[in-house]
């Protein structure tokens, strides 16, 4: 008589391969429970740590916006296409006038369109932290001319000049910074002379020419100081073209500095330019960034070792930037501009 055949999962023919498969069954059915288990960890961890990812952020009126979102609108561009400043004739060598860091550009190297009319800068180098023994940030603020060097003028500003706003707008920042636990190094704090009101500030002219720090003595203090950031500001001047107006941010990468801070150099100014746009509001004309060579750069930009930018934060040629130079809320804004890039390239640092 036949063997009547059974039905059921395949164990195996032996004892020795019914354990076999039963072992190997049950290493299986363990590593799927783990995985589960495992990943449902993950899963909560994400959810519980929103933040857990580093990315660029931008600080709005008083508080740090940590939405991503809200900078992917930003169009990647090439930042010399976005630097529609063509380079200038004039050469800014150490036979430069002392105290003259002014732009001087001609109606033809800025066509009154040269803003572009949506988005701003991209983001572009590796912000680092110069004082790597210490985890607080220095940065180094200079109010462009000042004291007997009143800089530019215009009409549109009346008995005011460009050092008198460069000096407020930088001590506005000063204390920005400061609040949140910034250590800053004023180049100057005042632009009084031996007592006296200085033409800076509307005395009379000096009998004798007096200028004090110098674009030389300016690079010489910064470069003697244990400082991370260089940020020097200034207000810009085209008689000739009176519709150009807006910020231009103007770095240079040096060759005979180190690609780590020439890099870093890039972001900072970025950094500033983003900040800016984004205080000022889409109405103001979005801040230019300008890489400028060897023949062209500005002292203080050229021979200071950590990251520097110069800074103009408008012209005193155009009506409504003269107009906003004369308000201090808007000079409050400004600085809080530039102070927002800066906390920014520090945010992204010590990120990295």
């Amino acid at each position: 008589m036949a063997k009547k055949r059974t039905t059921g999962i395949y164990l195996g023919t032996t004892r020795r391969q019914k354990n076999t498969l039963l072992r190997n069954l049950s290493i299986i059915a363990v590593l799927v429970a783990l995985t589960v288990v495992l990943s449902a960890f993950f899963v909560s961890w994400l959810l519980e740590n929103e933040n857990g990812f580093p990315h660029f952020s931008f600080w709005g009126q008083n508080e740090v916006q940590t939405d991503p979102a809200e900078t992917d609108d930003s169009e990647v561009t090439d930042t010399q296409d976005t630097a529609c400043i063509t380079d200038r004739a004039e050469d800014t060598s150490d036979t430069e006038p002392a105290g003259d860091t002014s732009t001087e550009v001609t109606a033809e190297e800025i066509p009154p369109e040269s803003a572009p009319e949506e988005n701003m800068v991209e983001i572009v180098g590796t912000p680092y932290k110069v004082l790597d023994y210490t985890d607080q940030w220095v940065v180094m603020l200079d109010a462009g001319h000042g004291f007997d060097d009143i800089g530019t003028a215009s009409q549109l500003l009346g008995e005011t000049n460009e050092a008198t706003v460069n000096l407020d707008i930088a001590l506005r920042a000063q204390r920005f910074l400061e609040s949140m636990g910034v250590t800053v190094i004023m180049t100057h704090d005042t632009n009084a002379v031996d007592g006296r009101i200085s033409a800076a500030d509307g005395g009379e002219p000096p009998l004798r020419n007096l200028v004090l720090l110098t674009p030389q003595d300016r690079a010489d203090l910064a470069n003697g100081q244990d400082i991370d950031l260089f940020v020097s500001i200034h207000c810009d001047s085209i008689p000739d073209n009176p519709n150009v107006s807006g910020m231009r941010i103007y770095l240079h990468q040096n060759d005979t500095m180190t690609k780590e801070r020439n890099s870093a150099t890039m972001a900072l100014a970025t950094n500033i330019a983003n900040a800016f746009g984004l205080m000022m509001g889409d109405s103001a004309p979005k801040p230019l960034v300008k890489d400028m060579t060897e023949d062209q750069a500005y002292y203080v930009i050229r021979e200071i070792g950590v990251p520097s930018v110069l800074c103009e934060v408008g012209f005193v040629t155009n009506q409504t930037d003269a107009a906003n130079m004369l308000d201090p809320a808007w000079r409050e804004d400004a600085a809080k501009g530039i102070v927002d890039g800066v906390i920014a390239y520090i945010r992204s640092a010590d990120l990295g």
